[in-house]
């Protein structure tokens, strides 16, 4: 090769590698991000730190032919795409089978090391294989309390604000975990399936609820998220877990109306697909598989 071509393919190799360092070097760190999956009638969430630590609240669906399938054939893959081997924390916020019956299928490919449950007793297929997919990878398993705080780094920490100790609800979906991540100035309200009972004890406690976000609580259902308790969130965005046609007429009406009456932007799976918020702990993006209707 002649000497000036050499040197003119060493000089734009430099200059690639000069590029290429400082795009790394002004590009920041990492945003915090959560993804809602459209699972139809279900929940599954995905959050991934800005040092790259995963929580996974929840691998469920409903109405699908094959309900185990979410973990294998969604998240795991997604995790994967992510250079991903494991997740960090996996939380199971209440052994529905429409918050459960992927949570199997995903620990065998993507142990976990924490596992987190509302601890209420529950006998079903998709409960004894998420329990047994816990054991099989060893997870550290807990129960998770009111005041239980999990640093995932970079100053990201998620605060368990129920169930509380010594409350057990005659509905199941009361005793959803329900987590108040924080990032800076950021905070993001994940409600699972909790209802108006579980939301006036958190209210009675005094609890700071104020978030920016919301994962609205039991897919948009009347029977959650009430006058009072959007007051004390007083959320800017609003996510809903649902299917495109609900077999149970989620989201209702009230709850819409409600949220447009504090002027929340509202984001449904159904509608949007896949719902992913990313925030540097100041600003706040959302990322929608469709546009809203």
């Amino acid at each position: 090769m002649p000497r000036d071509r050499r040197t003119q393919c060493l000089g734009i190799a430099a200059l690639i590698a000069v590029v290429a360092w400082l795009g790394v070097l002004f590009s920041g760190p990492r945003p915090l991000e959560i993804t809602f999956f459209d699972v139809g009638d279900g929940l599954c969430a995905v959050l991934r730190s800005p040092s790259g630590h995963t929580l996974v609240m929840d691998c469920g669906t409903s109405g699908r032919r094959d309900n185990t399938s979410v973990g294998r054939k969604l998240v795991g893959p997604y995790l994967q795409s992510l250079g991903l081997d494991g997740v960090d924390v996996a939380v199971l916020t209440h052994p529905h089978a429409d918050h459960a019956s992927g949570f199997a299928g995903l620990l065998k490919m993507e142990p976990a090391a924490l596992v987190l449950e509302c601890g209420a007793k529950y006998n079903t297929p998709e409960h004894t294989a998420f329990l047994g997919a816990v054991r099989a990878c060893r997870a550290r398993y807990r129960i998770a309390r009111r005041g239980q705080v999990l640093d995932m780094g970079d100053g990201v920490t998620a605060r368990i604000l129920d169930p509380s100790p010594g409350v057990n609800y005659k509905n199941l979906n009361d005793n959803s975990i329900v987590m108040r991540i924080t990032y800076k100035r950021v905070a993001i309200l994940l409600d699972a399936d909790a209802s108006e009972a579980a939301e006036r004890d958190m209210l009675d406690s005094g609890l700071n609820l104020r978030a920016q976000v919301l994962q609205v609580g039991h897919h948009g259902s009347r029977d959650a998220t009430s006058p009072q308790w959007l007051s004390a969130v007083r959320p800017r965005i609003a996510i809903i877990s649902c299917a495109r046609r609900s077999h149970y007429g989620f989201p209702s009406r009230q709850v819409l109306d409600r949220l447009a009456s504090i002027n929340a932007r509202t984001y449904s799976t159904g509608q949007c697909g896949a719902v992913t918020i990313s925030t540097d702990g100041d600003t706040i993006d959302v990322r929608t598989v469709r546009d809203r209707p």
